[in-house]
């Protein structure tokens, strides 16, 4: 790990810094157990051979321990502490080991969260340069792996603990069998490094093809239906097993690594453990129960040495997966330009205005130029023009999923920057050629996005939205679930369900972004009797490639390439325009229903 992944790992870390020192503090009190329960050994075995009084340090140590609590240091008393020991360390691991698994629960679900705010803070500039399919791997497969580093972390250090009191131990009984493992130890460690190096390597490669997996999938199954209208399955199937073909060779790689560094350590301490008995028998003559304790003590060194290579082999793949959420989490905060206001916005008395307003999602190409138009209140307003000559950027601007870069919308004077996006976004309707219905029940997507649930509130603006009749005539009526996306119901009745949702929230700006550039003549002529009963009730803003939609606005605007070049009434356009007449020919060449 370089000085800037340990940056960002400690950055992600330190707000749980005093968690994670209470594990620290039970894993050095696991260790001191597990030391004087290793070293209660020592003189259990000397017992053992009748030696009723062996002495030494350790031995007059605890004649002195017992001596303070009036018992008699013996076989029994001393196999009863050690019992004892043993116990309370593993009880106090359990305690340590809990810790760690609710901490590793906690960072995940706060990291989880606090990225998908931000996901969500994000303005559409940003969100409409991004894939999904990263956003679910971020959110799913790699906040849980830097999760289990946290785990991981622990473990490693509390191992780290472990070793050092073993090797602590093994000193006290040989300096020299202990020089002899600690010596094939750094050999076996410096060659398992490359390894780990290794392992990083393919660590980071795994979080690339994890990305590029997760969003061709989201992708392909928002397409689903173009790829069976092209007959193009056996093409996305192919695509599809090149891309887990990739992932299983890289998986298989860090996953055979793993298995290498198990091997060599299981081949390390083998050959430990043949070199003491060697050397203990041949050259240094060691007492047997100093030997057994010692060779005990190689077995119980296993585990946290085993597990110390496995962590780190672990950790090299869980650091990119930090890496990839620092990357995620700076673009989503850099991503974010729409600034939420101060003030509550609760209605407006004249009119709502953009005052010489610029847009342009790439720099030096702008989609909206210098444009300044009125909406007074209660009036339907409307704009139309060529497809891509800025009408759904005014939209997203009056909406405020845009901020403009130059000039202003003001609202009775105030600029819209200064209410809040909730009290602005809590009086705005807005319906759009794209239906955004959620696999739930009618009365949940009429209802969503308001604070409470009515249904009586519903009704009413279903209604009003001419949907009441269509939804009783579903099987289980308000309460009937409409499928993903809406697929149970037709594009006319999702229109309409989408405007009850509109109008439930009893909105003063109704904004109708396209409403009916893809429905057949009959819901079309059915949503304009729906818009034509709200007028005067609220102020109705229409975008529209079909004209028929906004002949009766008390204003149209013409745009074109990001500006205005004309506006009127419908017959003043008619009588006086240059642009507008030549659209209306088009469309009424078309029986007036032909888009621009």
């Amino acid at each position: 790990m370089n000085q800037r992944e340990l940056e960002i790992v400690r950055q992600y870390l330190s707000p749980y810094l005093p968690r994670i020192g209470l594990i620290i503090v039970l894993a050095f009190i696991c260790t001191l157990f597990e030391a004087i329960s290793l070293g209660a050994l020592v003189p259990l075995l000397q017992i053992m051979e009748d030696q009723a009084n062996p002495g030494g340090t350790l031995w007059g140590m605890l004649e002195s321990l017992f001596g303070t609590v009036g018992m008699e240091l013996t076989f029994t008393t001393l196999l009863a502490l050690l019992t004892c020991l043993f116990l309370i360390g593993q009880a106090l691991l359990y305690v340590k080991k809990v810790l760690q698994i609710r901490l590793r629960l906690k960072f995940a679900a706060e990291i989880k969260n606090e990225l998908y705010r931000r996901i969500l803070a994000s303005d559409m500039v940003f969100l409409y340069s991004q894939r999904a399919g990263n956003f679910n791997n971020v959110l799913t497969f790699e906040v849980e792996s830097a999760s289990y580093a946290i785990f991981a972390a622990a473990e490693l250090l509390t191992d780290i603990l472990f070793i050092g009191v073993y090797a602590v131990m093994l000193l006290y009984i040989s300096v020299e069998l202990t020089v002899i493992t600690l010596g094939i130890s750094l050999f076996t460690f410096y060659f398992l490094n490359s390894v780990i190096r290794k392992s990083q390597t393919f660590g980071l490669k795994m979080v690339q093809e994890n990305t590029f997996q997760n969003e061709y999938l989201t992708e392909r199954f928002s397409l689903l239906k173009l790829i069976k209208a092209s007959s193009a399955e056996n093409l996305e199937q192919g695509r599809f097993q090149q891309i887990t073909a990739s992932l299983q060779a890289t998986y298989g790689t860090y996953w055979i690594l793993g298995v290498l560094v198990e091997v060599l350590f299981q081949s390390m301490i083998f050959i430990i453990a043949v070199l003491v008995l060697f050397f203990s028998i041949e050259y240094f003559n060691i007492q047997l129960a100093l030997l057994l304790v010692f060779l005990f003590i190689l077995v119980r060194i296993t585990a946290p040495l085993r597990d110390f290579n496995t962590r780190r082999h672990e950790l090299a793949r869980q650091i990119p997966s930090f890496m990839k959420i620092h990357q995620v989490m700076e673009e989503v905060t850099t991503g974010s330009r729409v600034r939420d206001g101060t003030r509550e916005f609760t209605g407006f008395a004249r009119e709502i205005t953009f005052d010489r307003v610029s847009f342009s999602y790439l720099p030096g190409t702008p989609v909206v130029s210098d444009l300044s138009l009125t909406i007074p209140k209660n009036e339907m307003v409307a704009l139309v023009g060529a497809s891509g000559g800025g009408k759904s950027t005014v939209s997203d601007l009056l909406i405020r999923l845009l901020d403009p870069e130059s000039g202003s919308i003001r609202v009775d004077g105030t600029d819209l920057r200064e209410f809040t996006l909730r009290s602005w976004h809590a009086r705005l309707g807005v319906v759009s050629q794209d239906i955004f219905l959620f696999n739930d029940s009618v009365l949940q997507n009429i209802c969503y996005g308001s604070d409470q649930v009515s249904p009586d509130r519903a009704v009413e603006a279903a209604r009003v939205a001419n949907a009441h009749d269509f939804i009783m005539g579903l099987e289980h009526g308000y309460d009937t679930v409409l499928g993903e996306k809406g697929v149970k119901i037709s594009g006319g009745q999702r229109q309409r369900i989408a405007l009850a949702r509109a109008l439930y929230k009893n909105p003063e700006i109704l904004l109708l972004d396209e409403a009916t550039s893809s429905l057949d003549s009959e819901s079309e002529k059915i949503i304009q009797n729906s818009i034509a009963g709200l007028r005067k009730r609220y102020t109705i803003v229409v975008i529209a490639h079909r004209l028929s939609t906004i002949e009766g606005a008390d204003r149209i605007y013409v745009i074109e390439q990001g500006r205005i070049v004309e506006s009127g009434s419908h017959q003043e356009l008619l009588a006086t325009g240059s642009t507008y007449p030549g659209y209306y020919q088009i469309q009424r060449g078309g029986n007036g229903n032909q888009v621009l």
